[in-house]
């Protein structure tokens, strides 16, 4: 690690992250997991003011999280990083988490098709520092690009787009003001399957006073009547994350959720996003795998969300 400092605390005044950050990361969001708590680790360059890697831990007893409660959180860090210089920053990170009295550590990482490369390295990191593998989840995501959903999606789906636009089903954009109906649309729905929300109300009311400009609204209406509708957050400038989505049992027959994925990823492609994550596929910790098969069939690809853990001796 010549050349590089690593510390404890904020990242110094003047200083820049040599990679981008996701939304979960971010200090607007990690005071909204926990006021307090929180502990952060930096590699810095002094030559050029900038962060190599960084990483962001919300400690408790014994216990050091990152994230606390979000999707994802884990290391950042940039592409010009020497593999042995992340092991030795990840280290660092154990050390100084052990001294502050951490004896158990748990590491969610993002889907590795956000940053593919990154990924690698970081995982085979961690396993080499005597992580387990704590949760596999999979992930399904689609590239946004100039080819059209309905060419990306398989033949049984693509006719129930076409039977939704037939039905004069539409899909359009929800001003985030209308969050409060949308909330209790998707958590009706979901309760209507036996299933429940992260997050109440009040916290996603929260959420996207202190993110704005992150999260969007989406619907498929017929005629007056919302039949789907998703919560999703711009988790990047370049990634859509589907955050929560769902419709009522009586539209099963119709599936306007197809319509729904259909004008997102349009959406998508007129924002210049070039990522669409459909989220991943799990009920209680298992693989829920015939949500998994829907995703597969709109032409999602699979790949891992890994968290990971530690023991200290």
């Amino acid at each position: 690690m010549k050349e590089l400092n690593f510390i404890e605390g904020q990242l110094p005044k003047g200083f820049k992250s040599d990679f981008e950050s996701f939304l979960f990361d971010e200090w607007i969001h990690r005071k909204l997991q926990a006021e307090d708590n929180w502990v952060s680790f930096h590699l810095l360059r002094e030559s050029t003011k900038k962060s190599l890697a960084s990483i962001h831990f919300h400690v408790k007893d014994i216990l050091g999280q990152s994230p606390y409660r979000a999707p994802f959180g884990s290391a950042g860090f940039s592409e010009k990083l020497q593999p042995r210089d992340l092991y030795e920053f990840l280290r660092n990170v154990e050390d100084r988490l052990y001294a502050r009295g951490v004896r158990r550590i748990q590491i969610k990482n993002p889907p590795a098709v956000y940053q593919p490369s990154s990924s690698v390295l970081l995982e085979v990191s961690l396993l080499n520092l005597g992580y387990h593998v704590l949760r596999a989840e999979i992930n399904c995501s689609l590239d946004v690009n100039k080819v059209s959903f309905e060419k990306k999606i398989q033949p049984w789906e693509r006719r129930k787009l076409k039977q939704n636009k037939k039905a004069k089903f539409i899909f359009r954009e929800i001003p985030v003001t209308s969050v409060a109906e949308v909330y209790e649309f998707i958590l009706t729905c979901r309760r209507e399957r036996g299933q429940s929300l992260s997050m109440t109300q009040s916290e996603i009311d929260r959420t996207i006073d202190t993110c704005p400009g992150r999260f969007f609204l989406f619907g498929v209406f017929q005629k007056a009547e919302l039949t789907a509708a998703s919560i999703s957050v711009l988790v990047s400038k370049n990634i859509l994350y589907n955050f929560y989505s769902a419709h009522p049992r009586k539209w099963d027959p119709a599936s306007p959720i197809v319509l729904l994925m259909s004008g997102m990823y349009g959406w998508c492609q007129r924002q210049d996003i070039g990522l669409f994550d459909l989220g991943t596929s799990a009920l209680e910790d298992k693989p829920n795998f015939g949500l998994l098969d829907f995703k597969l069939h709109l032409g999602g690809k699979a790949s891992a969300k890994l968290t990971f853990a530690k023991d200290l001796a």
